[in-house]
């Protein structure tokens, strides 16, 4: 990414404006205005950004909710950040400022214009918060959304297909003089990427391949927005990305959004990089074509486990949660367990022991039967595959036990020092929690032993109907 700016000619610009500016100044509906004539107000477009993951199996109920809100509404400019949940592969570093700027802690979630947003839980009680399950999106009442701004958003495009340089120039009007700092954010999104996405609700069939929209793929500008040099009422700016090759840049659109200081945002805008086309807004998310569960991981690439936990391993976690997603006959129970007072120590630093469990069982349990499971990679009924995650976060098939050093929802990479793959062993399912035993792949012994597994009716509020 880079930014061209000037800042030693603002000084000269600020006395010369319109020798820096064009006569004619698009406004945010693309009509030409004369210079002096500055409007009071500007339609205004929202911007819904929603916090999603690869492996968040409640995501894509999140993702349909936000589509059959929109529908066709042109006046909603929408943006993905894969963050929020665990890093994947459309996971932008400048997304996790954002996630941790509006204290986002778990996935699906979404937040319009980065406001307070007044909506009915589902209890039916009134309630509000700038980040929301977009569960309740339904309920939130549109009048509360402004549809006039005292800022307007043009973005013109030039994309050289032979070298893959985008050129944005940004321009507008601030028709406002007293108002508070105002930030200019800069981003191109991308659709129509085809990749794997867990879905608990089988809102597109569960385990497939699944085309990903509305991806940010990089920012032009600093994620929290760069301050705007505004000079009798007016601003522009430029800056310029090459898009990397594995983008379509057919399927690309440029999103630029105004917000005072980080939120809220007061204007939002989007332009296709290559003109003539839709930029991916006629691309529809979802599932594409069923493929077999176990060619859709990658294969193991990391450590066997630290030589410092080689011998006999045991571990007790305090706390398991288990969820499912069906395919034909079969259910894959997702464990997740830790313990969340743990005090291993790898490489000098405290660790709380994790994993995950793969449990196949058929369709029709409602809960994990009782009884004695064996560990295996073959994903048919009555096996376990414990979950490993690579340097990526991405689930591969095989077994692991691994600790990390860091929150359940924080960006860093789990240690690949502290990670085991589980070779053989069983695990044993009663009324009163589970065990798993076994060997790691480089011969220690392991012994897991967990609380009673919990299964959440849903991440989201079942009881609202969307429209």
């Amino acid at each position: 990414m880079k930014k061209i700016m000037l800042w030693a000619m603002a000084g000269l610009c600020a006395f010369a404006f319109s020798a820096c500016e064009p006569k004619n100044t698009p406004d945010n509906n693309g009509n030409e205005q004369q210079e002096g004539a500055i409007p009071s107000s500007f339609p205004k477009k929202q911007l819904i950004e929603e916090f999603t993951g690869q492996t968040c199996g409640y995501c894509p109920y999140g993702m349909d909710c936000i589509h059959e809100y929109i529908g066709n509404d042109t006046n909603y400019v929408l943006v993905l950040h894969h963050y929020g949940f665990q890093k994947d592969h459309f996971s932008v570093s400048g997304c996790n400022t954002i996630t941790t700027a509006l204290g986002v802690s778990g996935a699906p979630s979404m937040t319009i214009n980065r406001a307070k947003t007044t909506y009915r839980d589902e209890n039916n009680r009134s309630t509000g918060s700038v980040v929301f399950h977009p569960g309740y999106l339904n309920t939130a009442d549109p009048s509360q959304l402004e549809t006039e701004t005292y800022a307007s958003i043009n973005i013109n495009n030039e994309y050289d297909p032979s070298t893959r340089e985008l050129t944005v120039r940004l321009s507008g009007i601030i028709a406002k003089e007293e108002h508070p700092d105002l930030k200019l954010t800069v981003l191109v999104k991308e659709s129509g990427m085809i990749d794997t996405q867990s879905d608990y609700y089988n809102t597109f069939n569960g385990w497939q391949e699944f085309r990903h929209c509305n991806a940010v793929r990089a920012y032009l500008s600093t994620p929290k927005g760069d301050e705007m040099l505004i000079v009798n009422g007016r601003y522009s700016d430029v800056f310029s990305l090459t898009l990397k090759e594995q983008w379509v840049a057919e399927n690309c659109m440029v999103v630029a959004f105004i917000s005072e200081d980080f939120k809220p945002v007061i204007q939002a805008g989007q332009k296709p990089v290559v003109a003539g086309t839709q930029g991916g807004a006629d691309i529809t998310h979802g599932g594409v074509t069923p493929v077999p569960v176990p060619d859709y991981y990658p294969e193991p690439n990391a450590t066997d486990g630290p030589a410092a936990f080689s011998g006999s391993v045991s571990e007790t976690l305090t706390y398991t949660q288990a969820s499912a997603s069906t395919q034909g006959g079969l259910k894959l129970w997702s464990i997740m367990a830790y313990d969340p007072d743990g005090n291993v120590t790898v490489q000098n630093t405290r660790c709380l022991p994790f994993t995950y469990i793969y449990l196949i069982t058929s369709a029709d349990q409602t809960t994990i039967p009782a009884g004695t499971y064996e560990i295996n990679s073959s994903f048919t009924e009555g096996t376990v595959v414990a979950g490993y995650r690579d340097d990526e976060q991405v689930v591969i098939d095989g077994s692991t036990f691994y600790f990390t050093g860091k929150s359940y929802f924080d960006s860093g990479y789990l240690d690949p020092y502290a990670q085991w793959l589980i070779s053989d062993g069983t695990m044993t399912v009663t009324e009163s929690g589970w065990t798993l035993s076994g060997h790691t792949r480089n011969g220690a012994d392991i012994r897991l032993t967990g609380s009673t597994i919990v299964y959440p009716k849903s991440n989201a509020p079942a009881k609202l109907k969307r429209r």
